[in-house]
């Protein structure tokens, strides 16, 4: 019997899955929006049709491990959903829901799915022990890492816990990456250890780096380090990872996307954010009458809060911390072309800029904003010539409109602007000119806040000011 895929997959997704048939551990290499998701969900069915594969364990960044519901929705066949059961684990909870929880572990044969943020497998031994505890028929059992740089370095607990332990409790083993080529060849090693350490033929991450890495020592408080200065044989390492491998790295003609990854507040946010929305509530039930002006004045402060700041009556900031600019630097990893980042602050704009600049070097960002009226078309020109400046960082007050960007298919909004307006034109910067582009548009969200609202206002084409009257305010707010 044939497994029967629910969407009918293109010629390098059917590829795919031809070049992983019969393997144990596999990496998809593709690029950001070649479907690398299906081609996984494909090969999961086509596994567990044939009996010799009944759980997957999925592990993935916090904002992105819960959109696998939808992709499991959208892509797993009607026979298999039928008696398919998916859990979710929840750090706020410290595990899946209690009855789902009892259920997990009932002996059963049915096929179950259980999606796992890899950040509770740094600290949290609960999450450690409830995987192992999941992956307790290892000859049918599968563990795929999603966008898998982030197992890439060999000293964290994740990483560590993931290689040694877990690797270990499945037969079937898959990485997926949008990285292609990565930065960095040592990106390479811990990914390819969790699918098989001698794929490469190294069993120490040192050894591997001393035939790859070219180290300089250099002497820091007294003490000699070594310090990567440049690579060597990089084509040996392809070679290595090719029969193992399948690479991906054109764009198929798909249509453009929009997709959602969430941000989980800090506690301090959370302690800031309600602090504002309840004085919020009881000013404005104070009011005899409420405006839509005085409503949004009061929603993009809880705003600001998600975005990590509040300003006070005397105009000072105060930061906040806060895991966007993590969950930023997290989606640019996996990508290697150019962007867009829409800040809807101008407080964000150097923050983001800053934390571009330390991670990709000087020269890899251009700003486009009120803070730089003088230079900001260098700027801009750096960013449309430049192939080393791969990120326009701007607020859709300035750069939305009348800018050409379309050499970017990559636009994030780090925070979403509230005007439909800026929003509608802000999107349009990354098309082309004499054709439409296909582009990635992704939102941060903090889920269960008014930036969710927002975005939903915005994505219907609803105009906030025009909707907020009388008491309606409360479902904003609330």
């Amino acid at each position: 019997m044939t497994y029967q895929t629910k969407v009918v997959p293109y010629q390098h997704q059917v590829e795919a899955l031809q070049r992983m048939e019969g393997r144990h551990a596999f990496a998809l290499l593709m690029a950001m929006r070649t479907g690398k998701t299906k081609v996984l969900l494909d090969d999961f069915g086509r596994l567990e049709l044939d009996g010799k594969v009944k759980d997957l364990l999925v592990i993935a960044p916090a904002g992105v491990y819960r959109t696998w519901l939808k992709a499991i929705k959208d892509h797993v066949s009607d026979d298999l959903r039928q008696h398919l059961s998916v859990y979710v684990w929840s750090s706020s909870q410290n595990g899946v829901k209690a009855n789902n929880e009892r259920e997990l572990f009932l002996e059963t044969k049915t096929p179950r799915v259980l999606l796992m943020n890899v950040e509770a497998l740094s600290s949290v031994k609960r999450a450690r022990d409830f995987c192992l505890r999941f992956l307790r028929d290892q000859d049918q059992a599968m563990i795929a890492i999603d966008e898998s740089t982030i197992i890439k370095n060999p000293g964290s607990q994740r990483t560590k816990f993931i290689n040694r332990y877990l690797s270990k409790r499945a037969a079937y083993r898959r990485i997926l990456s949008g990285l292609a080529t990565p930065r960095s060849p040592l990106d390479i090693f811990c990914q390819f250890e969790f699918l098989n350490p001698s794929y490469l033929g190294f069993n120490s991450f040192y050894t591997f780096r001393a035939r790859y890495a070219v180290l300089r020592n250099m002497v820091f408080g007294g003490r000699s380090v070594p310090i990567v200065v440049g690579y060597r044989d990089t084509e040996e390492l392809t070679r290595k990872m090719a029969p193992h491998s399948f690479r991906v790295e054109f764009r198929p003609n798909i249509p453009s996307t929009y997709t959602i990854r969430e941000v989980e507040l800090t506690k301090e946010q959370v302690r800031i954010y309600n602090e504002i929305k309840n004085y919020a509530t009881a000013k404005l039930e104070g009011e005899a009458h409420v405006t839509a002006t005085i409503v949004i004045s009061q929603l993009l402060r809880m705003h600001q809060v998600l975005c990590g700041y509040t300003k006070d009556e005397l105009g000072e900031f105060h930061e906040i911390p806060e895991n966007r600019t993590a969950q930023l630097m997290e989606i640019l990893e996996d990508y290697n072309g150019k962007a867009i980042i829409w800040c809807s602050y101008d407080y964000s704009i150097n923050k983001v800029y800053d934390a571009i600049i330390k991670e990709y070097g000087e020269g890899s960002a251009a700003r486009f904003w009120g803070g730089n009226v003088k230079t900001r078309e260098e700027e801009e020109h750096r960013f449309l010539n430049d192939p080393n400046c791969r990120f326009e960082i701007a607020t859709p007050s300035a750069g939305g409109r009348g800018r050409t960007w379309s050499n970017a298919d990559l636009v994030i909004y780090y925070s979403s602007t509230d005007n439909l307006e800026h929003r509608d034109q802000s999107e349009q910067r990354a098309q082309g000119v004499d054709k439409m582009r296909q582009v990635d548009y992704i939102d941060l969200i903090a889920p269960n806040t008014v930036e969710g609202k927002i975005l939903k206002a915005l994505r219907a084409k609803i105009n906030m000011a025009a909707t907020i009257n009388g008491d309606n305010y409360k479902e904003w707010l609330i």
